[in-house]
């Protein structure tokens, strides 16, 4: 299990993501520090799960959604990026392994997922 999720949709409004997190999840809270980023606090199986959407977090085309919490139903990035491509009908790419201290793993290295299939690359 990871401590924490993060993928990144391109071009999706970030209202649509807002309703795909809100069919899986039970909404507590949603605030609008900037007119890029939505912080949400959503509860999952009694845990209360903090979530950042921050829009061109990566470039202009993509939004980064960050679940800051190991709580999620998902074990990785990957299955959430799957559940997120199926929900969202948007690219969506992720850290292709977990981030770990320790260890050796290639920063460059990413999972892609979008109409042409899926699988790894380097993102630069």
């Amino acid at each position: 299990m990871q401590p924490d999720i993060e993928i990144y949709v391109l071009s999706c409004p970030t209202d649509n993501i807002i309703s795909w997190l809100s069919q899986k999840f039970t909404l507590l809270e949603q605030t609008h520090p900037s007119s890029l980023c939505t912080k949400m606090k959503l509860e999952f199986d009694g845990h209360t799960i903090p979530v950042t959407i921050l829009e061109q977090a990566s470039g202009k085309r993509f939004t980064s959604i960050w679940f800051d919490s190991s709580n999620t139903p998902w074990q990785d990035d990957t299955l959430c990026a799957k559940d997120a491509y199926s929900n969202l009908n948007c690219e969506v790419r992720c850290n292709y392994q977990s981030w770990e201290e320790e260890g050796e793993q290639d920063l460059d290295q990413w999972w892609k997922i979008n109409s042409f299939g899926e699988g790894p690359f380097i993102w630069t």
